[in-house]
């Protein structure tokens, strides 16, 4: 069940919906979460990036996972945690990182006990973007596809697009 809270009276209504569930949920323990609303993203943004990842592929020659993966780190967002700290995590040199994190991008190497390790810093998957991070991501594969001389839509039409719009 999702509820969005905007008033005092959306409060009592929640208030009355748990007092109605509670008698039916003594098996098990649950959750109720309460976090900021956040515009969800449209499954057209994210259509219309796919289909951009494939004319650009296309153009460039390339798999469409390779240009998705470099639009990623061009354009998308570094994984964090809730006090805002990056993801990231060094291995040995020799590890196939990418193996095993689709979006783990190298940022350098080091040398400890005489291995070679690279360090990594790691993108958040495209399905896990909010509409603002999505709109960023889009915005940057649009101007990708104008350099490569590949229609795009309109401006307006792009604005229209539900979800493009940064919150």
């Amino acid at each position: 069940m999702e509820i969005i809270l905007k008033e005092q009276a959306d409060i009592l209504a929640v208030q009355n919906e748990l007092m109605n569930i509670l008698p039916l949920i003594k098996e098990k323990p649950y959750i109720c979460e309460i976090k900021p609303y956040r515009k969800r993203r449209s499954l057209d943004a994210n259509a219309y990036f796919h289909v951009l990842v494939d004319k650009i592929a296309k153009a460039l020659g390339k798999s469409a996972d390779e240009i998705k993966t470099q639009l990623v780190f061009d354009y998308g967002t570094i994984a964090s945690d809730e006090q805002g700290l990056k993801a990231g995590f060094k291995a040995l040199k020799e590890v196939p990182i990418t193996r095993f994190f689709k979006y783990a991008k190298p940022i350098g190497q080091c040398i400890e006990n005489n291995k070679t390790f690279v360090k990594y810093l790691i993108y958040k998957e495209t399905h896990t973007l909010d509409s603002a991070e999505m709109a960023r991501l889009i915005e940057g594969t649009i101007d990708e596809a104008k350099q490569l001389g590949i229609e795009t839509l309109t401006p307006a039409e792009i604005e229209n697009l539900k979800g493009i719009k940064g919150e």
